[in-house]
């Protein structure tokens, strides 16, 4: 690039300055930062001294900045999911090319709106599924699209989360209660069901799904626990989800870095007396599912199943897709792809490849930087078909999201056609 795209964040929490602001730091020649909205203090104004930004282009709210004229061609939109749908479709009206957090609305009709006023607007829509960029699975991507196993006919995936990162997120953090944020198979898995439909480049023709939230309960509580860790627990020397023992140690990056802005150890304890992440797991608020199954058949007849696990001691995906000619099974973590194709007779004569990917700068195996990375080049490009393409997938992703979660809750098998009608309806009207 010449030289760089100037851009506006709007959220400036963990994701906006860890993920998005660092690659602004490590690329100044391709993305710049002209102005921030953040209703923190504190992070609002860190991420102004990072990043050079003057006092007259830092605001509280997106809504202040959409009070102004259009201060930059982009616009990240890092802000928590239920502001998605408004702050996006204003960001859109005014003139922006938008970078989108996942998910990336609270329902199925926000993501319709979003897709609407992107086209109406002509302004490209780049939503944060970064696993999409990662070299691992784009190498799963080209062997499929290549041919490599034939026809594809069924794809099946795996989500281990992590007990401890399930704990952080989804019984303390942000993502704990689906009426504040969403169901887990939208807020965690969209990644996954975006990475679904990209693979069969289809749409889900029905889904069904089944989960519950079945550890992370009152009546699960250790006798005696108090509401809070730091409370005086009996099992504190024992219990894995112990929160001193975890936001209290020597390291400061993520997940501790979301306890307090400031990484002091005083102040992290603190938070932990009086914010969210000290409560006891088995006490707090939450209503996300820890573990969750799903079902779906695509329209050319590629089926998907998939899994969500809050209980794994590591966090890792795995990928396997079938084709009519061979095999290939992938583990994101090690970075593994294994080709297999079929030969004459037994399995002795199948011909084996194992590929090591590499991985990029950035978090989730270089797909924070790959995204940010294809966003500006299609902005650079003027790639409008490329991400229109790119975004019909991501809603289509979206909405096998929103239809497992109706198929979990009413226990029915959900006709996707029907879906869809029934919410283009509602979200046109």
């Amino acid at each position: 690039m010449s030289k760089p795209i100037d851009a506006v964040l709007v959220g400036a929490g963990q994701r906006g300055r860890d993920a998005i602001g660092i690659y602004a730091q490590r690329e100044p020649g391709e993305l710049r930062f002209v102005a921030v909205a953040e209703p923190d203090e504190d992070r609002r104004k860190l991420f102004a001294k990072q990043h050079g930004i003057p006092p007259e282009m830092q605001f509280r709210t997106w809504e202040e900045v959409m009070e102004r004229p259009q201060l930059a061609p982009l616009l990240f939109n890092l802000t928590q999911d239920r502001m998605h749908r408004e702050s996006a479709v204003a960001a859109l009206e005014k003139g922006y090319h938008l970078f989108l957090e996942k998910p990336m609305a609270h329902t199925p009709e926000g993501c319709l709106e979003i897709a609407a006023a992107a086209r109406a607007h002509r302004r490209m829509v780049q939503i944060c599924h970064p696993l999409r960029y990662t070299p691992f699975y784009r190498r799963v991507k080209e062997l499929i699209s290549t041919g490599k196993i034939g026809r594809l006919l069924s794809i099946s995936m795996y989500e281990n989360v992590g007990y401890w990162h399930f704990a952080h997120s989804y019984v303390r953090g942000n993502w704990r209660r689906m009426d504040e944020s969403g169901p887990v198979i939208l807020t965690k898995c969209c990644h996954d069901m975006d990475i679904a439909t990209w693979m069969a480049d289809d749409h889900v023709r029905e889904v069904s799904s089944f989960g519950r939230l079945a550890h992370f309960r009152e009546e699960n509580a250790p006798e005696g626990a108090p509401p809070r860790c730091t409370d005086g627990c009996p099992v504190e020397e024992t219990c894995p989800y112990y929160a001193p023992a975890f936001y209290l140690g020597p390291g400061v990056g993520w997940p501790t870095s979301a306890v307090s802005v400031h990484h002091g150890l005083e102040e992290r304890r603190r938070a932990l007396e009086t914010g969210p992440y000290g409560r006891c797991v088995y006490r707090s608020d939450n209503d996300a599912v820890d573990h969750q199954v799903l079902n779906a058949e695509f329209e050319k007849g590629t089926t998907f199943n998939f899994a969500v696990r809050a209980h794994s001691a590591d966090c890792y995906r795995t990928i396997r897709a079938i084709g009519e000619h061979g095999e290939i099974d992938g583990h994101f973590e090690k970075r593994e792809v294994k080709l297999t194709r079929f030969g004459q007779g037994y399995s002795d004569k199948a011909t084996r490849e194992l590929f090591k990917t590499e991985v990029w700068d950035g978090g989730h195996g270089g797909g924070d930087t790959g995204v940010v990375r294809n966003f500006l080049r299609a902005i650079q490009e003027e790639d409008y078909e490329g991400l229109e393409h790119s975004l019909d997938l991501a809603v289509e992703g979206h909405l096998l999201s929103f239809a497992a979660e109706q198929a979990r809750v009413k226990r029915e098998v959900v006709q996707m056609e029907e879906f869809r009608s029934a919410i283009s309806s509602a979200a046109a009207g």
